[in-house]
């Protein structure tokens, strides 16, 4: 083994401790690889057993491949959890598609970013946990998990914009957006958000949502919990219903057959029925029109929405 390669072994094996976690793709993963096997680095994205198999804690992107199947199973196959995937990516995954990209990671918990320089370990515990006598139980499973020295529990331990660090146990409790029925499962759809021609205005316009045809009558929940900010008649959206959510975001929900809430009313998502699709207002049959709005009142594609905050 010549100097050059005795060198790089010698800096790899000093790593300071934050460098526990290795992202499979960078520069340090090739060299570790490089001169830790006999065979090449691998591609860019590993195959999940690299990362199941591994005794360090690693991550690496993962881009969705059709035919990837459920979340939780791909999360299985990286020695991974579904909630662990979840709260790295804060995703619900409940609709994927092929292109989509997601953090993967070998070990249960959450992979949290370090966003600025000197950012302390005792700051990131004070994000997860609230009380002295907790957060240093906490701290000490933390350090643990990442396999920190022992001064870490000591004295201030800073980090790099950039590293990452597991925290262990995290569970997130999702309100992200649904379709707005009984199912989860993507349904249907007739007419996608954009501009399209209109079949009854007979004329080009923007489509600020989507319509999902179901049959007259079918149960109609809240994509996102929230509040009803406005429930009646509404021109061309017929039977309305508009919802306001926890981060200032509105739902709408037309063309409606039966308003089931009044103004001001609290509806849990999947849980409160707030009408039944109908054909009411500017309407060639029966559908549900929905929709998504940011802050400002901005249409967003929904499809965009379903899954996240």
């Amino acid at each position: 083994m010549n100097t050059a390669v005795l060198l790089l072994l010698s800096a790899l094996l000093a790593l300071p401790a934050r460098s526990a976690v290795i992202a499979y793709g960078t520069p340090e993963a090739a060299a570790f690889q490089r001169y830790s096997v006999l065979t090449p680095s691998g591609p860019e994205e590993p195959r999940p057993e690299v990362l199941a198999s591994a005794r360090r804690l690693m991550w690496a992107e993962h881009r969705v491949q059709k035919g990837d199947g459920w979340v939780g199973s791909m999360a299985k196959s990286y020695g991974s959890t579904l909630a662990a995937f979840q709260a790295t990516n804060n995703n619900e995954y409940v609709l994927m598609y092929p292109g989509m990209r997601m953090t993967v990671l070998n070990r249960d918990g959450q992979l949290y970013e370090v966003r600025k320089d000197s950012e302390t370990l005792d700051a990131i515990i004070g994000k997860f946990r609230v009380g002295a006598d907790e957060r240093r139980k906490f701290k000490e499973l933390v350090v643990r998990a990442n396999n920190f020295p022992g001064v870490a529990l000591l004295e201030p331990f800073e980090f790099e914009r950039g590293d990452r660090v597991l925290i262990p146990g995290v569970k997130v409790n999702f309100d992200t957006y649904r379709f707005p029925f009984e199912s989860a499962a993507m349904p249907r759809i007739s007419s996608r958000f954009g501009s399209r021609y209109h079949p009854v205005l007979k004329r080009r316009r923007m489509h600020d949502g989507l319509d999902i045809p179901k049959p007259y009558g079918t149960p109609v929940y809240p994509a996102r919990s929230g509040r009803v900010l406005d429930a009646g008649w509404n021109e061309g959206y017929g039977q309305l219903v508009i919802l306001k959510h926890n981060n200032g975001e509105t739902t709408r929900y037309g063309h409606l057959s039966k308003i089931m809430v009044k103004n001001g009313d609290l509806v849990q998502r999947g849980k409160t029925m707030i009408g039944r699709v109908g054909s009411t207002g500017i309407s060639t049959g029966p559908h549900l029109h929905f929709e998504v709005r940011d802050k400002n009142g901005k249409a967003v594609n929904p499809t965009s929405k379903i899954g996240k905050r």
